[in-house]
């Protein structure tokens, strides 16, 4: 695996992550529940996962492309 792999996969992870806990608390979206932090946070993941799957998954694919768009250095 080269480097420029390594960066995609690394980036599409984290894209994918950081998509789906912003879809989580876009306000139109939040849940209307009264509970502690942890089982707010668990209901919150899974209230319309479908479209916050969709969204998380075209993020990551987007970052994950980007560092095969960039042209490759010249090593001196």
């Amino acid at each position: 695996m080269d480097k420029r792999e390594k960066w995609a996969i690394l980036l599409a992870v984290t894209a994918f992550i950081a998509a789906y806990l912003i879809c989580c608390y876009i306000p139109a979206w939040r849940i209307k529940l009264a509970a502690d932090p942890l089982t707010y946070f668990a209901e919150s993941l899974r209230h319309m996962m479908t479209l916050k799957l969709g969204i998380a998954t075209v993020a990551a694919l987007v970052a994950g492309i980007c560092p095969y768009l960039l042209p490759r250095r010249e090593q001196t």
